[in-house]
């Protein structure tokens, strides 16, 4: 399990992303922040392909969509990028280490 953290450019509040790689493609991923904008997504455990996520444009992103249904500007907010990045970092990091 690795943790990530980053501020976000459009609040400026922290996005913490708790991510647990399931196996080679499926990734767990847990988020917690003050934002209002994230709330329904907090402390849910959300799974998704990592491969996909990684490579798949935001268009065609589940976890862009998930965000969407909820943040009004996510636009302009950089959660998902971070959420993305974390994503990346930890399938960086499991293959890595298998």
């Amino acid at each position: 399990m690795c943790k990530y953290a980053s501020r976000c450019a459009l609040c400026n509040r922290t996005v913490e992303v708790e991510v647990q790689q399931q196996d080679m493609n499926t990734v767990e991923i847990k988020i917690s922040s003050d934002c209002p904008n994230l709330q329904p997504l907090v402390n849910k455990p959300i799974h998704l392909d990592a491969i996909y996520e990684t490579i798949a444009s935001k268009e065609k992103s589940l976890l862009y969509g998930l965000i969407k249904q909820y943040h009004k500007q996510i636009e302009n907010c950089t959660a998902y990028e971070i959420i993305k990045d974390s994503i990346g970092q930890s399938l960086g990091r499991y293959y890595e280490l298998a």
